[in-house]
């Protein structure tokens, strides 16, 4: 097996690595937790000219209602729902605010000066533990996000990812849209938001990271004194949701909404990012498309992609082919067409996992994994429930050849979701 060869220079180089990332006293973070079940992360720099904070909600746009998506993206962007208070961080406190919302959580990160560490907890804690639902808030978000909605639908690349979660998950909330639809965002109302803030957005499904150069006692204490009065949610609800049956055979065609281009997706079932085979999985994609854009045509090559997305639940593997401009000879009410990817899909599935492809895609995950900042590996392990920090790492960089091709095994035995947008055919 793979141990009991000797270990080729790239593996004595992620061993090494990975011994200094543990050994790094900033991956250890000092540990607190307040008396609402507010989990507080703290890592001091006396280096750095800045302090970051992040706070994460363990609820993403999984909890959707059904036929109101949209509700969750809607509540994070009602935490700071205009301009003016979000230039207050850049302009006030000398850093920056984000705020996500994904399937899985809502985070809100923001940044300050040193020196202004305090008014930056204090201006977080207000907003997110006393937030505004209205009907001018409520309003105003729908607007905006209404806005990047009907942009998005008009974009083929999007509608074509959509198109392919949707007929893999069905109504399972990763089919679903994060941002809703126009139809879906004009259910919701300013009730719809409270009710959500209520039941997910409580400190007891939260955690707070603090980084930079400030006193960890005193950002303990601040912590305490901005954040001890949040609620906690009003119940517990666990992810649990009826599994989707398997993707409906054949490939489905639906009308692109960009003339002259053209969108082909593929996807399978992937893994759920607590999985002891994500870290196979984030190295199996990475073959997939080496593998994909060496077969595909030269001048589409840069258009291939394939994307593992794990969260809390099983997630996707998806192989997308974008922004084709070729004209295609079908209309979308017509003859169903050839499509040449269906080969190219089928072929780079087949063929086993060669030691070279193998060493190439893990050393692109190690190099990615140490892109992500060490706070949000622990926000991630609270998240999906992650054994540890340390053992996540080390499972990118000891994952073997024999794991990655077990699971290729399993995904070619998949059925496959299929998908393609074609423009309507125009004039003769």
């Amino acid at each position: 097996m793979f141990f009991r060869k000797l270990p080729s220079l790239l593996t004595l180089i992620l061993a090494l690595w990975s011994l200094n990332f543990a050994q790094s006293p900033s991956a250890a973070p000092r540990q607190e937790k307040l008396l609402n079940g507010l989990r507080v992360l703290m890592w001091t720099d006396a280096a750095s000219p800045r302090v970051s904070v992040k706070v994460r909600i363990h609820a993403g746009a999984s909890f959707d209602p059904q036929d109101k998506e949209g509700v969750m993206k809607l509540l994070s962007e009602s935490i700071f729902p205009n301009n003016d208070v979000r230039e207050f961080f850049t302009d006030e406190l000398g850093g920056d605010l984000v705020v996500t919302c994904n399937y899985d959580y809502i985070e809100i990160a923001a940044s300050s000066r040193a020196d202004a560490y305090l008014s930056l907890l204090e201006t977080l804690a207000n907003a997110i533990t006393n937030p505004v639902f209205d009907k001018a808030v409520t309003d105003a978000v729908k607007a905006k996000v209404a806005a990047t909605v009907d942009s998005n639908e008009k974009n083929a690349s999007y509608m074509a990812d959509l198109a392919v979660r949707k007929r893999l998950f069905q109504t399972f909330p990763y089919g679903r849209p994060i941002s809703g639809t126009s139809e879906s965002l004009k259910k919701i109302d300013f009730a719809d938001l409270r009710f959500a803030y209520d039941r997910l957005f409580g400190a007891d499904n939260a955690t707070i990271t603090i980084s930079g150069n400030f006193p960890a006692d005193t950002g303990y204490r601040a912590v305490r004194r901005y954040f001890g009065a949040w609620l906690k949610s009003d119940r517990k609800v666990p992810s649990t949701f009826r599994q989707p049956n398997p993707p409906a055979d054949g490939l489905q065609i639906i009308g692109s909404p960009e003339p002259e281009m053209t969108e082909i997706r593929y996807a399978v079932r992937g893994v759920a990012r607590s999985d002891k085979e994500y870290a196979a999985a984030n190295v199996l994609s990475r073959i997939y498309e080496t593998r994909i854009r060496v077969k595909a045509p030269e001048d589409q090559r840069s258009n291939v992609f394939v994307q593992n997305d794990s969260n809390i639940l099983p997630g996707i593997m998806m192989f997308s082919f974008t922004r084709i401009k070729r004209q295609m000879t079908a209309e979308v009410s017509g003859d169903r067409p050839k499509v040449e990817a269906n080969d190219v899909i089928a072929n780079a599935l087949n063929e086993r996992v060669t030691s070279s492809e193998f060493e190439a895609a893990r050393s692109a995950a190690v190099t990615e994994y140490e892109k992500v900042s060490v706070p949000s590996r622990w926000l991630d392990a609270d998240t999906y429930k992650l054994t540890s920090v340390k053992a996540d790492q080390l499972s990118i960089s000891s994952v073997s050849i024999a794991d990655v091709q077990t699971l290729a095994d399993r995904v070619k035995q998949q059925l496959i979701a299929s998908v393609i947008l074609l423009p309507a055919k125009t004039g003769n």
